[in-house]
């Protein structure tokens, strides 16, 4: 699974073992030159078997990563995701309730 940088320099890709990996590049004509991959984090992913656990930022400084939880309870609850838009509102929301 690998994932291109929009600034056309990078290529991050997860291992076998669920860590990323970058390597920068540059393509010249029809040739493809890498330079020597290196370990992103140590950090390792949550195992998605083909599914994708990670995305790059478009600013290529940032990723969007899957952990794997590290706790019993924790773990009832790793296929779910909570996305919160309109935080404000939310938050107004909560206090006005008091």
């Amino acid at each position: 699974m690998a994932v291109w940088s929009r600034n056309g320099r990078e290529l991050f890709y997860r291992t076998a073992d669920q860590r990323i990996m970058i390597v920068n590049y540059t393509a010249k004509e029809d040739v493809f030159v890498d330079d020597k991959p290196r370990l992103w984090a140590e950090t390792r992913m949550a195992e998605t078997g083909t599914g994708q656990n990670f995305d790059v930022a478009p600013d290529g400084k940032r990723l969007t990563v899957l952990i794997p939880s590290v706790t019993a309870d924790d773990r009832q609850e790793q296929n779910q995701v909570i996305f919160l838009q309109n935080f404000s509102d939310e938050i107004r929301r909560r206090v006005d309730a008091r």
